[in-house]
């Protein structure tokens, strides 16, 4: 596990505490809904939700249009940090989305 999972699952582990007041268990989702009462994955329509915003912020940030368009295409957000993480066809996927938005300019 490198070393940004491994802190990521930490800040998951503390903020599940914090809202449910205890560890999680076996079929508790890493990654919850913080709206919701009980530990559960986020819904569809959420997840939605917040890759959007996620996406106004990038447009905010003044992110390379053609990064938000791949982000948008493959519902991902590539890193020179987080590259090696991914596969060979999530890099092409990437990769063919940037050359996309490239060759429709």
């Amino acid at each position: 596990m490198s070393p940004e999972v491994a802190q990521a699952m930490k800040k998951q582990l503390k903020a599940f505490r914090k809202k449910f007041h205890r560890d999680p268990g076996p079929g508790d989702p890493i990654f919850f809904d913080p709206d919701a009462d009980t530990p559960q994955p986020f819904s569809e329509a959420k997840a939605s939700e917040i890759f959007d915003e996620m996406m106004n912020v990038a447009k905010e940030a003044n992110i390379r249009p053609a990064l938000i368009y791949a982000m948008k295409k493959t519902g991902r957000i590539v890193t020179e940090q987080n590259r090696k993480l991914l596969s060979p066809e999530e890099l092409a996927e990437w990769d063919a989305a940037i050359d996309e938005y490239k060759s429709m300019q």
